[in-house]
Formats: structure tokens, sequence, C-alpha cells
């Protein structure tokens, strides 16, 4: 079995995180992602917590401030669909 190298290991993250970028840069995206990954997480709360940490991880900031900003936010784009 042939070792890859580091450059091919970057590249394999590389194209993971694009998609996933491309998808928490956007409010829409950011909250299907929650969605997507809420039924494997312990609470709500915890969900939000993954998905702004990898939104911290990715743009170098947090899209929300706390949870409770972001539910209110959930709320109006739920009552928007």
């Amino acid at each position: 079995m042939q070792q890859e190298t580091s450059q091919q290991f970057q590249q394999k993250i590389e194209a993971k995180v694009l998609p996933l970028a491309q998808k928490l840069g956007t409010r829409q995206g950011f909250f299907e992602y929650w969605f997507q990954i809420l039924p494997r997480c312990k609470s709500h709360k915890a969900a939000f917590d993954i998905v702004n940490l990898l939104h911290h991880l990715i743009f170098n900031e947090e899209k929300y401030t706390s949870y409770d900003s972001f539910k209110k936010q959930k709320t109006r784009y739920l009552k928007n669909l």
C-alpha cells in the first residue's frame, strides 16, 4: 500500500472544506447543516456549538454570537419557508 504525501492529504482536506465553507457561508446553508447534524447530537445547543465552531474555524469568526441569537434567527428562517 502506497503512503500518501502531506500534499495529497492537504488536497483531500481542502476538497472537503470548500463545499462545507460554501454551505456555512450562507444563512440558509448554516441552518440546513444544523438540521443535518441535529439527529447525531445530544441537544439543539450541541449541534449549534458544532456548526458555529466549524464556521469559526473556516472563516475566523462565529456566525452567531450566542445560542439565543441563533434561535431567534432560526425562528425567522422557519417562518419564511
